[in-house]
């Protein structure tokens, strides 16, 4: 899975480094477009983003980061990998099954270690996310800054879809899953899981 690049423009990217991060958004993009080698495909995409309370901008606020995936519970999909080293745990068949089925909201306000490259493209630099990994035992955990963000097509609140920029409401809104949202066609279903647990999702 190719992984999609974060900044550029006029906007300053995250530094390069592992640092310590909190998720802040997970926004689903629903089914969209993908061209790769010549072929065309159709892929259920998220966005995760993450602030870095350790690095802050020159206006004081902590950089954001945020990396596009391939919604895909696959054991060779990059987004299972990240989840699994942010875990500290791999995922089996049953975390993905019935009503028990992992809840991609209980990653919001959960902190990590993040591995961060920085390329250029263009004339512009990019911030991209290489690894993730669990927050390093003893250290406190940080409290996010940015308000949580989560949409779900299938749970589609449009309160939340009018907080996104306009670039990220044009790109859901080309999605099948987005119109079915509007038409009234989404699931409400959503899951828990246990507060005791050391496994942090």
């Amino acid at each position: 899975m190719k992984l999609s690049k974060s900044g550029g423009g006029d906007f300053k990217p995250a530094p390069a480094g592992t640092h310590i991060a909190v998720c802040t958004r997970f926004i689903d993009l629903g089914t969209q477009k993908v061209e790769w080698q010549g072929q065309t495909k159709n892929q259920r995409k998220v966005m995760i983003a993450w602030e870095l309370p350790h690095e802050q901008m020159d206006d004081g606020r902590p950089f954001i980061i945020n990396q596009r995936y391939t919604f895909s519970t696959s054991e060779k999909a990059t987004f299972r990998k990240h989840l699994e080293g942010w875990r500290g745990k791999k995922f089996t068949d049953a975390d993905f099954e019935g009503d028990t089925a992992f809840d991609t909201r209980k990653l919001l306000g959960v902190p990590c270690s993040l591995i961060v490259s920085n390329s250029a493209k263009n004339g512009s630099t990019y911030a991209n996310v290489e690894g993730i990994g669990p927050l390093p035992k003893g250290m406190p955990r940080p409290e996010p800054k940015n308000e949580l963000v989560y949409l779900s097509l299938d749970a589609f609140d449009p309160i939340t879809f009018g907080k996104l920029s306009q670039g990220l409401r044009d790109v859901i809104m080309k999605s099948p899953e987005y119109e079915m949202a509007i038409s009234g066609g989404g699931d409400h279903h959503e899951t828990n899981g246990d507060p005791s647990d050391e496994i942090p999702f």
